[in-house]
């Protein structure tokens, strides 16, 4: 059984394409989206409409999707604002769905027994907030990989022993990590968004830059084998300029940036 994880599109709407006809190369037939899928000055309602026509995908909620239906618009920062300003009825009503699926038996882990085998769970970010990072940790101004111990703490006895993969996204850096008790936990990456910066991680404020160092899309693909699971990180090239360009004129130099170069620009601060 092979499974293809995307997560944090942010509405980039021709990394996820590229994306997907690599998925399709590697003969690949089960998607999941891990959320973060519209966020930001690129293209949220031509990828919202896009992902409504993919009826074989499972899709789970990020932080974004909850920020863009439940934060008044006046209140919401640049990237949400953008894209609810640019969703029409029908792209937030589906929206709306993907956020109700989302199991709260595990808050924000999600179960999907039967679909994806008995022993898959999946998260945005750690199975008790959609906020936090699971498999980093902010350390000055970037991050690094969270230590055996911060993983037990932010899986939190929230996923069950029988469970051997838990896919997860929010920190849109690509890793896989097999804990002491066998569970193997996979980040994709961005498909969409290489870098950013943030003050705001779950539970306490800390300034800190993710840079990927290069433009490619990202995504995983985990595969089921007689020894368990296992798990491929894949990093795609696509036309990225176009993006860039796009993020450019729409106000925002940070996300052009960031999305030609996988880094982000060092201003004073």
């Amino acid at each position: 059984m092979k499974i293809a994880f995307v997560s944090d599109i942010h509405g980039n709407l021709p990394a996820l394409q590229a994306v997907l006809q690599d998925i399709a190369r590697r003969g690949v037939a089960q998607v999941v989206d891990l959320g973060d899928m519209l966020s930001g000055p690129l293209m949220p309602l031509e990828t919202a409409r896009f992902l409504m026509q993919q009826q074989d995908w499972l899709h789970i909620a990020g932080n974004h999707e909850r920020q863009v239906l439940e934060i008044p618009l006046e209140r919401q920062g640049a990237s949400d604002a953008f894209a609810s300003a640019a969703l029409d009825g029908e792209a937030r009503d589906w929206l709306r769905g993907v956020v109700a699926s989302t199991d709260p038996r595990l808050h924000q882990a999600t179960l999907w027994t039967g679909r994806l085998g008995d022993d898959v769970a999946l998260c945005h970010g750690s199975p008790r907030s959609d906020l936090e990072y699971l498999l980093e940790t902010p350390e000055g101004e970037s991050v690094a990989l969270a230590l055996g111990a911060e993983v037990e703490q932010r899986l939190d006895g929230r996923i069950p022993p029988h469970i051997g993969l838990l896919a997860c996204g929010h920190s849109h850096v690509p890793r896989a990590v097999r804990t002491r008790g066998g569970l193997l936990i996979v980040n994709p990456g961005s498909v969409g968004l290489p870098a950013y910066d943030d003050d705001h991680p779950y539970p306490r404020s800390a300034y800190h830059r993710v840079e990927n160092g290069s433009p490619d899309a990202r995504y995983a693909v985990a595969e089921k084998t007689a020894a368990g699971w296992q798990a491929e990180l894949i990093s795609v090239p696509y036309a990225f300029k176009p993006m860039a360009a796009l993020a450019e004129h729409n106000g925002r130099a940070d996300w052009a940036h960031a999305l030609t170069t996988g880094y982000m620009p060092r201003e004073p601060r």
